[in-house]
């Protein structure tokens, strides 16, 4: 089972520019995050990752992270995360400190964090084959990159319910 995650999704353009990444992935024959057809999936960054998150830490969470809202994220370039045959390309992105700071606390909370390490990106192709990476990394660098995204929304996925929830927005 997949674990319960909160995440922060982006507004409009900025999710445009992202998605336009997995469409020009896809258009080349590659794998692609355009290819994973979940209701859930949309560009988003994740800040916790855990088999389980109390809902007195999803209620934290919008107190802290709720009123940051809009946040800018600055895109850093791309990062590969795996080894062996497959790998995942992402953005690797950087909040701003007030955000960062914001995610460690919430993060302070979750005892069996899935990843103890945050790692802030946002994920354009998972599964992508060693042989194809040379391809896949050419087809991003002829697409126009953001250099910033605005997340707008805080969510809650729990798919064990299968449900996400939009626990904080820009009003």
């Amino acid at each position: 089972m997949p674990d319960q995650a909160l995440e922060i999704s982006f507004e409009p353009s900025s999710d445009s520019a992202v998605v336009a990444q997995w469409e020009a992935l896809r258009a080349a024959g590659l794998p692609s995050q355009a290819d994973h057809r979940s209701m859930t999936n949309a560009p988003h960054l994740t800040l916790v990752a855990a088999a389980e998150i109390d809902p007195s830490v999803v209620s934290v969470a919008r107190d802290e992270i709720g009123p940051l809202l809009p946040a800018r994220v600055e895109v850093r370039g791309l990062v590969l995360f795996g080894h062996g045959p497959r790998m995942t390309i992402a953005h690797l992105v950087e909040p701003d400190p007030t955000l960062a700071a914001a995610v460690a606390r919430v993060r302070a909370l979750v005892p069996a964090l899935r990843h103890p390490v945050w790692t802030p990106h946002v994920t354009l192709a998972r599964r992508v084959p060693s042989r194809l990476l040379t391809a896949a990394l050419e087809v991003l660098d002829a697409t126009d990159a953001p250099r910033e995204l605005v997340a707008d929304r805080l969510r809650w996925w729990d798919p064990e319910q299968d449900t996400i929830e939009d626990v904080a927005t820009v009003r």
